[in-house]
């Protein structure tokens, strides 16, 4: 997350959690671009830890680092006109700050194997690195829901795992059978927004299958070429709600799993080839990601 600090936490009682949180930072995982006297102010803190025999070499990199790139800048810090707005640490937060901080963040889908593999092929296509680090690191985790049944319950229950720094978000199918029906899930989402899960994601298209680039199915159904040929010659609107699974197994069947074939990297084109709003919708969901991170 990118955090706007108020320098008086380096008065407070307890340097701990400050501690904590400017650890987040020096190893990337949370983002703090102070101005100068910020910057100068946090090159003291982790000077006083020095003189205090605390050893915290990658604290002491990170202020010199820190303070030369606020230099540069100029006195002011950096505040984003887009993207993923700071989440201010103050002195009266920063010790629930510091505890869901060093939480990972929360992403609540369907199926972890299943939906978690297709959000990790779709950020390597997309090139976001943000994200595909999180998720190597384990900063970014997925909690399954069996299904969209009980996932407004489940993502208002992992909310309760933070204090101040709610990182939590929900990816839902739309389980639309065309665009003009409304959602069945639309009560779920409007549930979970009730409970406090403010990032929400519903695919606008039936389900996560209709997103999966056709050379996954050239992949898992090389002896059904007729099946995939077909998929092809859909227009977007209509491939994009077709339930897939009764397309290539039949109701009663079973779909490939893992859902995205090891081994198989995707680019950004073949998630293009789907349809001309596809990558742009599936850019909104790794910015929401970006909000939780």
């Amino acid at each position: 997350m990118l955090l706007d600090i108020d320098v008086e936490v380096f008065d407070g009682d307890d340097h701990v959690p400050v501690i904590e949180i400017l650890k987040l930072v020096a190893r990337g995982r949370h983002d703090w671009r102070p101005g100068t006297s910020g910057a100068l102010r946090a090159a003291d803190f982790v000077a006083s830890l020095s003189a205090a025999k605390i050893k915290a070499p990658v604290l002491r990199d990170w202020a010199t680092k820190a303070t030369e790139a606020a230099a540069d800048r100029g006195s002011s810090a950096v505040r984003p006109a887009s993207g993923p707005r700071p989440v201010r640490v103050t002195a009266a937060n920063v010790g629930a700050a510091s505890d869901d901080l060093g939480k990972p963040a929360v992403l609540v889908v369907e199926n972890r194997i299943g939906d978690g593999g297709f959000v990790r092929a779709m950020a390597v296509a997309l090139d976001d690195k943000r994200v595909v680090h999180a998720l190597g690191k384990r900063w970014l985790k997925f909690c399954h829901s069996g299904g969209t049944g009980q996932m407004a319950d489940l993502a208002i229950d992992e909310c309760g795992d933070f204090s101040v720094l709610v990182r939590v978000a929900m990816l839902i199918d739309s389980d639309r059978p065309d665009p003009a029906t409304p959602s069945p899930n639309d009560d779920k989402v409007r549930k979970a927004r009730r409970g406090g899960v403010r990032h929400i994601h519903m695919f606008t298209w039936r389900m996560v299958e209709n997103y999966v680039p056709f050379r996954v199915w050239e992949r898992h159904f090389r002896h059904k070429e007729s099946k995939v040929k077909e998929l092809r010659g859909w227009i977007p609107q209509q491939r994009g709600y077709q339930h897939l699974k009764h397309h290539f197994v039949g109701e009663r069947g079973k779909m490939p799993a893992p859902l995205m074939p090891e081994g198989l990297t995707l680019s950004e084109a073949d998630f293009d080839e789907l349809g001309p709003e596809v990558v742009a919708e599936l850019r909104q969901v790794l910015a929401m990601i970006h909000e939780i991170l």
